[in-house]
């Protein structure tokens, strides 16, 4: 899914790999992304896939290579050349990870208003008329009920817990949304209500944007673009549509033939 106007690079990564305990979690990628840009990393458990976006979202240093983004002043930063402190203002308003377990992007102790508009408080903002209306802005654009802004994220179901983490992660206005199995978990017509929301969210925001998932339904939904991995390696790439209509690895033709036996 493209919308037409891709831009400037904004993410570039280059012989990442990551070791842990002797394995290869993830094995020389290199990738780049442009803005308007949505990016599939598919592959089975175990692949390398989640590895990856944690190097990329500045959670996890690599054990090689480089990971450089484009922050909206155009300024590039190799995000494991920085210190700790400029890393994490990057991370903080520069790039949104969505975790497959929504409590791992939450802050389950405040209310969901108090989640929104938390990163933007991190940030410095102390307006509480402007945060609670950026709050309440950001609950219906993810058609959450405003009757639950003052409640804890614990008293929300699965769909709506990652509604409330997209919002976190959208509301400083990112250069780059991460986000890992984003219907994991999901029952069908609660994933099918996400995914038509954050394909509107992609194409109204035109931002850069990596999706990680083993449903490659799911990847053909949102990405124009594909990385398959296997061992932690890129074993095959190509836009979406033709690299599942006609893929040339052996490992992504089982991906392909195991998604139309379900």
């Amino acid at each position: 899914m493209t919308n037409g106007r891709l831009g400037s690079v904004v993410l570039e990564a280059r012989g990442v790999s990551m070791q842990f305990a002797g394995l290869r979690a993830c094995d020389d990628v290199t990738l780049s992304i442009r803005t308007g840009e949505v990016l599939g990393i598919v592959g089975e458990s175990g692949s390398g896939k989640s590895t990856l976006l944690r190097c990329l979202g500045g959670i996890l240093q690599p054990t090689a290579g480089t990971v450089h983004l484009r922050l909206a002043e155009g300024a590039h930063r190799d995000l494991w050349a920085v210190d700790e402190a400029t890393r994490v203002q990057i991370t903080r308003t520069s790039i949104g990870l969505v975790h497959q377990n929504p409590r791992d992007g939450l802050m389950m102790d405040i209310t969901a208003g108090g989640n929104i508009v938390e990163p933007l408080m991190a940030a410095g903002a102390r307006n509480y008329a402007a945060l609670r209306a950026t709050a309440v802005d950001w609950m219906r654009r993810m058609e959450l009920s405003l009757d639950h802004i003052d409640r804890f994220p614990a008293d929300f179901s699965g769909g709506m817990q990652k509604r409330l983490q997209i919002a976190r992660c959208l509301v400083t206005g990112p250069r780059i949304l991460l986000m890992d199995e984003p219907t994991g978990g999901l029952d069908v017509s609660v994933q099918a209500r996400l995914l038509d929301l954050l394909r509107h969210l992609v194409k109204e925001l035109a931002m850069a944007v990596i999706v990680v998932t083993h449903d490659l339904a799911v990847a053909r939904m949102l990405a124009e673009r594909l990385l398959v991995m296997r061992a932690g390696q890129v074993v095959e790439a190509g836009l979406a549509d033709q690299l599942l209509e006609d893929p040339q690895h052996q490992y992504t033709q089982m991906l392909v033939s195991a998604a139309l036996r379900l």
